[in-house]
């Protein structure tokens, strides 16, 4: 019976969401197919293995490791470490050089599609539609032509805009910018997070889509699940802590566009390269249909709609996680 290592925690501001889709792993694992090895990745850099499921969270009780000993311990990583070294490649890296069979996208397409600045320019040479977008790189601009280019960008793009952090997720660190006055606020905001940060015009009443594709060569593209917003921009609280989020799965569009979305989403995995399994996330606004990001390492929350998708598709979570295993290599 091959032993699956589940990995959670990391060093990033999204430990927590982390440590939320791990339990949800661990509450829907095939027992019966697999054995199950807890491996929580510190804030300060080091790997612990839990041998008991109620012992997360007690580092006394689990054994510190180092990635020497992963393949000793392991014979699949099955990664669940969202953000910054999690989801960007880094920890990728360290099972390819460890000759570790994974599960999910390799570390080309995690680098890619977490530096989102890099990979709008990638979608932007393929002729793929999405919104308009600015980049700073704070670590190469003063203070004075920080407020030269806050001064240009009034005229480049229409308000509402969007601030943020260049390499993050959940939401995190972003901003929701209705006047001029109140960008620099944001954009010292996204730094906390990232020197990079990334400017991004709003739209017209948006509808949020969200789509989950599957496999490595021969896909499994779901249908179109959308985010019902309340209000027009969901922060990590909203999200996570006061779970404000509501969903509809499938969503009401007209057959024409639910055909270009599930192809534009094909499309743009593979020209990411992504293997194993990702989220492709789409806005609408007044017909017209905008790629917004591919999240390499999508939750695995209660609720996350990755697994949500892929329920109402026939594939419960248990079904889930056993085809993410096979498609490891």
């Amino acid at each position: 019976m091959k032993k699956i290592g589940l990995f959670f925690g990391g060093m990033s501001n999204e430990a927590e969401v982390s440590i939320m889709s791990a339990k949800n792993v661990i509450k829907n694992f095939d027992y019966n197919r697999y054995k199950l090895a807890l491996i929580y990745w510190h804030k300060d850099g080091s790997f612990y293995h839990f041998k008991d499921i109620s012992d997360i969270g007690k580092i006394s009780k689990a054994k510190k490791i180092s990635v020497f000993d992963f393949k000793k311990i392991i014979d699949i990583a099955l990664p669940m470490t969202h953000g910054k070294y999690g989801e960007d490649g880094v920890l990728q890296s360290i099972f390819e050089w460890q000759k570790l069979k994974y599960c999910g996208c390799r570390v080309l397409s995690s680098a890619l599609c977490m530096d989102k600045a890099v990979f709008k320019e990638v979608i932007n040479g393929a002729g793929i539609n999405q919104t308009g977008f600015y980049v700073i790189n704070l670590a190469d601009i003063d203070k004075n032509n920080l407020n030269k280019f806050i001064k240009e960008l009034k005229n480049k793009l229409r308000l509402p805009i969007y601030v943020k952090p260049s390499n993050s997720g959940s939401s995190v660190g972003i901003t929701k910018v209705k006047k001029y006055a109140n960008l620099k606020f944001a954009i010292f905001e996204a730094k906390k997070h990232d020197s990079k940060i990334i400017i991004e015009e709003g739209l017209i009443d948006p509808r949020e889509i969200e789509v989950a594709v599957l496999g490595n060569e021969n896909l499994i593209v779901s249908d179109l699940g959308e985010l019902i917003l309340a209000k027009d921009f969901y922060s990590y609280d909203d999200k996570y802590v006061l779970g404000q989020t509501n969903t509809r799965i499938p969503a009401k569009l007209t057959m024409s566009q639910i055909i270009n979305i599930k192809n534009l989403a094909a499309s743009a995995y593979k020209l990411s390269d992504c293997k194993g399994f990702a989220r492709v996330d789409f806005f609408i606004s007044k017909g017209k249909i905008y790629l917004n990001e591919i999240n390499t390492l999508p939750g695995f929350t209660d609720i996350s709609m990755f697994p949500m998708l892929m329920k109402n598709m026939g594939m419960n979570y248990k079904d889930l996680i056993n085809k993410i295993i096979s498609l490891a290599y």
